[in-house]
């Protein structure tokens, strides 16, 4: 289990060149844009454009902040996105971003498919509610996109604070409660299900 504050996270340029993004983990630790097993990043967009390809990739996209944008998956459509709404893509897709006006930020999740099927949710908890995660999965991630939460793991007594930005990867199959401690919470939940489950 790993507990990662925005001080572990590492800026870096995107694949293509254009900007840059924050990323949050990756599989395994030091890999690169070519040779992950999955990773996590955030990207701060202001100008419209177009997204690096990553041939052998499973993609899911959620926008966080901003107008919500739009997605032109050369060949295969549009996609105008909601906030905090996944939308699932294949890396491998000539992707072109058009903004709604404002600078955007999104959170990126990234597998490679033969080796995982990802898949992202996420929970608007109000005050003192509480939602129970069972995921047959390899790999579970939490991040917290506002509020926070308070995660017992396999019904410990002991719980562990997860603040805004902040994320837990648990490794293995786990009971997992996550109880808004505060105000209202949002978080994404990754599962990373292996490709022969």
């Amino acid at each position: 289990m790993r507990h990662l504050r925005p001080s572990d996270y590492r800026v870096m340029p995107w694949k293509n060149g254009l900007g840059t993004t924050t990323e949050i983990a990756v599989e395994p630790p030091g890999a690169g844009l070519d040779d992950f097993a999955w990773r996590l990043s955030i990207a701060d967009l202001t100008a419209s454009g177009p997204f690096s390809t990553f041939p052998g990739i499973e993609r899911i996209l959620l926008q966080t902040e901003g107008v919500p944008m739009e997605l032109v998956h050369d060949g295969r459509g549009r996609q105008r996105l909601v906030l905090f709404a996944p939308h699932r893509f294949d890396g491998a897709w000539p992707t072109h971003g058009e903004l709604g006006g404002t600078p955007a930020r999104d959170f990126n999740v990234m597998a490679r498919r033969a080796l995982f099927r990802p898949s992202a949710a996420v929970h608007s908890l109000a005050r003192g509610s509480i939602v129970h995660l069972c995921l047959a999965a390899e790999t579970q991630i939490l991040h917290v996109f506002r509020g926070r939460v308070a995660i017992r793991i396999d019904g410990s007594d002991t719980a562990i604070d997860l603040l805004g930005a902040e994320t837990l990867i648990v490794n293995g199959q786990a009971e997992i409660e996550v109880a808004a401690d505060g105000d209202e919470a949002v978080v994404c939940v990754v599962a990373l299900v292996g490709a022969r489950s």
